[in-house]
This record gives C-alpha cells, sequence and structure tokens, in this order.
C-alpha cells in the first residue's frame, strides 16, 4: 500500500527495501508488529498435586546453627508438606545421624509417616537414607503393615529444585 501512495507522485528505485528499513526503525511499527509473549504452563509434579494426608510427601532442609544464650548450638529441621504447604520445624542438638532419626521419629508420632522425602544432597541425609534402606522392609510390612519410605534426593547443584 505504501509503495502504490509512494508511486502516484514519484517513481524511485528500489522501494521496498527502503519502506522495509523506514519500518524497521519506527518505533510504533515495531510495537504493533511485536508477538504478545504466551507460554504454556509448565505440569505440577504428580507429587505436588495428587491428593494424600497432610505431611504423606515431604521435603526437609537443615537451618543453622543458631546459637542458644548458654553457649550450646541447634540446628533447626524444616519439614514441608509438598500438597498443602503447612510446615513443621524440629530442634535437633548435634547433626549426627541419630538426632536426624530421632526429628523423623517426633514427626512420625506427630503427624503421620510419610511415602516419599525430597531432600538436598547433604551427607547427613544420605546417611539417614543409607539406614533406612538397609532396614529389612518386608518384615517390617508384615509385622506392621506400614509401608517404605522412598528418599529422594534434588541434583547436587539444583537448589530450586527443592524450592517448595
Amino acid at each position: 500500500m505504501m509503495q502504490c501512495l509512494l508511486r502516484e507522485r514519484y517513481w524511485k528505485m528500489k522501494t521496498r527495501k527502503t519502506i522495509k528499513t523506514v519500518q524497521n526503525n519506527c518505533i510504533i511499527c515495531k510495537r504493533f508488529k511485536v508477538k504478545s509473549v504466551s507460554s504454556e504452563p509448565t505440569p505440577l509434579a504428580p507429587d505436588r498435586v495428587t491428593d494424600c494426608e497432610s505431611f504423606e510427601i515431604v521435603g526437609i532442609d537443615l537451618s543453622g546453627p543458631l546459637f542458644l544464650k548458654n553457649e550450646g548450638d541447634v540446628w533447626m529441621i524444616l519439614f514441608t508438606c509438598a500438597l498443602y504447604r503447612a510446615i513443621h520445624l524440629e530442634l535437633v542438638n548435634s547433626l549426627f545421624s541419630d538426632a536426624l532419626f530421632l526429628a523423623l521419629r517426633r514427626l512420625f508420632a506427630r503427624l503421620g509417616r510419610p511415602r516419599r522425602i525430597y531432600s538436598d544432597n547433604v551427607t547427613k541425609f544420605r546417611g539417614a537414607s543409607n539406614d533406612l534402606s538397609n532396614l529389612n522392609c518386608r518384615k517390617i510390612r508384615k509385622e506392621a503393615r506400614t509401608h517404605e519410605i522412598f528418599w529422594k534426593f534434588i541434583p547436587p547443584t539444583a537448589g530450586w529444585w527443592g524450592g517448595w
């Protein structure tokens, strides 16, 4: 259309090229030519959307040390429910596996036994996972009718995976 309007009055060589350069440099034309940004949201993981009880799928993280007035150090273990976004805090006196197991035991007593646990690749969590995997789960399931706990670790350098 622009070329037709120009040719009514003038005859210019390489008219198309000139029109394209003017349109590419025009700010108003650029605004109208831009496509709107739209992307489909990625689906959430099945552990985040399937209906289950609270704290059945749990994320664990450590924070600390916290310094007490009596010169003692404590660490806080943060348990997060993946589905309902509830949190549970436990204090431990040390970072040994025994202290972690006691915190897990208190969590089991108060909120029930989780089916799946997500955590960082901290050596304490690795050790606790190895200790749980060494148990004879068939015998325990037969006697106590409880389910096995699956411990999943996020990749070592991807802290954003445990974002919930």
